[in-house]
């Protein structure tokens, strides 16, 4: 094993990113709102579909060409789906029973994606292969969280999502970091 250049070392970043601001928010109660801790997850699913299509698309060499494209698809249709699926109007309780499963679905989804990557990257001898199954073993704990708090949702719990949610974005852009600083 050596550490090989990664050709996609931004999409860590961009989730952790995404994680941090997520925790700040939920442990700071900025907004206070299940509604717009949602929100913020849509705007997580689209970038990440946009991000690994465009990517697909760009990439006409990479190994992980079209693991990328059908990937972004279908972040793509778990955006498309929770909007179609949203009731403006909706009670929190409404938001919590429709919106997290779906939310649990995909935090599960993008670990298996992650884990496939992982094994990706260790078939090709890369040893950053772990970064990949440490980052997919933390996104299952934060959906195995979130799947936990989502039928008793108080201040404390939202508190506990926004410290992991904090944790794992932390992790994700180390790892971010770590990727981008091997060149081709």
């Amino acid at each position: 094993m050596e550490l090989k250049h990664y050709d996609k070392s931004w999409l860590p970043a961009f989730k952790g990113a995404f994680l941090i601001i997520f925790g700040i928010i939920a442990i700071l109660k900025i907004f206070g709102s299940i509604k717009s801790l949602g929100v913020l997850f849509l705007g997580l699913i689209i970038m990440i579909g946009i991000l690994l299509v465009a990517t697909g698309i760009r990439d006409k060499k990479s190994d992980s060409r079209w693991f990328s494209l059908i990937i972004g698809i279908i972040n793509l249709l778990f955006f498309v789906y929770l909007v179609v699926n949203a009731k403006e109007g909706s009670s929190v309780v409404e938001v919590r029973e429709g919106l997290f499963p779906v939310l649990v679905i995909w935090l599960i989804f993008y670990a298996v994606s992650e884990i496939i990557e992982s094994v990706m990257l260790y078939f090709s001898k890369n040893a950053f292969f772990a970064l990949f199954l440490i980052n997919s073993i933390l996104t299952l704990v934060f959906a195995h969280l979130l799947y936990m708090i989502s039928g008793n949702m108080t201040k404390e719990s939202i508190t506990y999502i926004g410290i992991l949610a904090l944790a794992v974005g932390l992790v994700n852009v180390l790892s971010s970091y770590l990727l981008g600083r091997i060149k081709s």
